[in-house]
């Protein structure tokens, strides 16, 4: 290590003994808990995908069987759901070999006994067991965390902190590259807070954006209180720093430890890049692990910082080439809220900053790996508790399905909380969330990737009243066609975002916030609630239509955007993942299409008519 450069505080490291409080191993009980649930999700997305093919083995559709090569085959209890999906009870799950059935609980040995259906190349399915046991580690966490929590009076930054991840993604927590070690010391479910480094980077060898009126003192007074914004001062001094000729950039301790530190040595050692030391109070690590909220709850920021980690398919860089429309892309977004009556109770939770900088050496390279060229950089977003109202909470979407102690998802217990009906609680969600989305579509051209970690629901007495988005780097881009109503767009926007056809935006919506969110809020509701599908889909086709007839104005961009054709794309994320292995590319991974899927919003309104016409 170089000299002068800081390590991680001995504070945050945890004892390296084992994933449960005190270092306790995993009972054998909760493994087989643990890896039943891998299984039946891993079973349930892959045949969604079409990757894999289970066959019903009565007339009612109940029981099921996949059979694989070598005489192996998983039988299980499911429910074929509206989308197509099978609901898995993991509890029936039992592997079945020479005609002996046993209980099913080695979600990686699944992977193995699927691997030639699942064309599964030896170097990628090592590499994926590893992600499935980082996985099942943290699933481990998580489960001894959460017992007796009542996780709807915990601030969201908090409830992020026992969420089971992508819903789609077997292996939601791969977190190639962290030990044990990294988990106690960075990984939500531990709880452990995070001291940034700080260093003074030359401006000359970086980028930084601001929003109007907004300085760098301000970024930092919102990290660090008075007497740490002192001390760090005093080390910039004692160096001979002047920030006229340097800004001061946070670096999570991770990544200066294992990639700054060597990747950046040339910079370090010319003095433009200048290691100061671990300055502030922690700050807690959320679901993306590479975004830190501020501990104390006054704190205007969430800062987003470069992780070298491969992370659910992708490495958790923060990538330069938006870094110079951030501030102005989420302004012009949040102005549009502001004054749009559609998009009342829609929050953007604005970039208000950004900085990067890029590495002298692989920013050279044509067609990089990406992962190379997004290593150090951060972001300062807007923390979702400082934008909420008076009486209101915030809940990241993803965290609905989440169970509570007691097994009940979230979402049923806000329901009941509420005092309304399940189908006038959702439709009250579907208003504050799907239509602020489809209304940036079709008046703005302007799609979200809506998955559940980048929306959050804002609550008022467990009602939902309005929704904050965030991560416009990467999951926002524009119609490939000019819309007027964003022919004001600052500068720099048009020219770096995607311009998409109108279809591939539509799947934004369809397949990042219906397939793969609602569907999961859908079926949590089946399961505990008994409410059936196609009532959680008439009342969503409900809103969304009331929403048409008061926009007559916008028919011929519904007619573009049309949320009600019979059929929608089946998009496929495991399949790429297992496919594509885990080699270098410039760009992260494409998800691919496979047969399309029978829309659940068409059927409802089918479904509707037909029991008009009996009447």
């Amino acid at each position: 290590m170089s000299a002068g450069v800081p390590r991680p505080p001995e504070g945050q490291r945890g004892p390296g003994l084992g994933p449960l409080p005190g270092g306790a191993p995993v009972g054998a009980a909760l493994w087989l808990r643990l890896n039943r649930a891998v299984i039946a999700k891993a079973i349930s997305e892959l045949a969604f995908e079409e990757a894999l093919a289970p066959e019903p083995t009565d007339a009612a559709g109940t029981r099921w069987a996949l059979r694989l090569p070598g005489g192996v085959a998983y039988r299980f209890t499911a429910a074929r759901r509206i989308w197509g999906n099978l609901a898995i009870d993991p509890e029936s799950l039992l592997r079945e070999e020479g005609g002996r059935p046993v209980p099913a609980g080695d979600a990686p040995g699944f992977l193995v006994d699927a691997r030639e259906p699942l064309g599964i190349a030896p170097d990628t399915l090592c590499t994926y067991v590893q992600e499935l046991y980082s996985t099942l580690a943290a699933d481990a966490r998580i489960a001894a965390a959460g017992e007796g929590a009542d996780l709807l009076a915990l601030p969201e930054r908090m409830v992020q902190q026992v969420l089971d991840g992508h819903p789609k993604a077997p292996a939601s927590k791969g977190r190639i590259g962290w030990g044990l070690a990294d988990f106690e010391a960075y990984a939500p479910e531990f709880r452990a807070g995070v001291r940034l480094v700080w260093a003074a980077a030359d401006r000359a060898a970086c980028r930084l954006t601001l929003e109007p009126g907004l300085d760098e003192a301000a970024l930092v007074a919102d990290a660090l209180d008075p007497a740490e914004r002192a001390r760090l001062a005093q080390a910039c001094r004692t160096r001979g720093l002047g920030l006229d000729r340097f800004l001061l950039l946070p670096i999570h301790p991770w990544q200066w430890d294992r990639v700054i530190a060597f990747q950046f040595a040339g910079e370090i050692a010319a003095g433009r890049l200048v290691p100061l030391g671990v300055f502030g109070s922690p700050f807690l690590p959320q679901q993306s692990l590479r975004t830190l909220a501020g501990s104390d709850p006054a704190a205007r920021l969430d800062v987003k910082l470069a992780l070298t980690v491969l992370n659910t398919s992708a490495w958790r860089g923060v990538p330069g080439k938006y870094m110079a429309i951030g501030p102005a892309l989420s302004g012009w977004l949040a102005e549009r809220a502001a004054r749009d009556p559609a998009l009342a109770g829609t929050i953007v939770l604005r970039e208000r900053a950004g900085a990067f900088y890029p590495h002298p050496v692989h920013e050279r390279v044509a067609d990089a790996p990406y992962q190379h060229r997004e290593m150090l950089g951060a972001i300062w977003r807007d923390a979702v508790a400082a934008r909420l109202g008076a009486g209101e909470q915030a809940l990241m979407m993803g965290a609905l399905t989440k169970r509570g102690a007691d097994g009940r998802p979230l979402v049923s217990a806000l329901v009941a909380r509420s005092g309304l009906g399940a189908e006038a609680w959702l439709e009250h969600l579907f208003a504050r969330v799907a239509v602020p989305l489809y209304h940036f579509l079709c008046r703005y051209g302007v799609g979200f990737v809506a998955h559940g970690q980048n929306v959050t629901l804002v609550l008022r007495d467990a009602v939902p009243c309005g929704v904050a988005l965030k991560d416009f780097q990467g999951d926002c881009d524009l119609v490939d066609q000019d819309f007027p109503e964003a022919g004001d767009l600052p500068e720099g926007v048009r020219e770096t975002l995607l311009r998409r056809p109108a279809a591939h935006l539509l799947q934004h919506l369809q397949t990042g916030h219906f397939a793969s969110v609602l569907r999961f809020v859908s079926d949590a509701l089946a399961q505990h609630d008994g409410l059936p599908e196609i009532r959680f889909y008439a009342a969503l086709a409900r809103v969304l239509r009331r929403y048409q007839a008061a926009h007559p104005d916008l028919a011929g961009r519904f007619a573009l955007f049309d949320l009600f054709a019979p059929t929608v794309p089946r998009v496929c994320i495991n399949r790429v993942r297992l496919a594509l292995g885990y080699g270098a590319s410039s760009q992260r991974p494409v998800p691919r299409t496979g047969s399309p899927l029978l829309n659940p919003l068409h059927r409802a309104e089918q479904a509707a008519a037909a029991g008009a016409r009996a009447q």
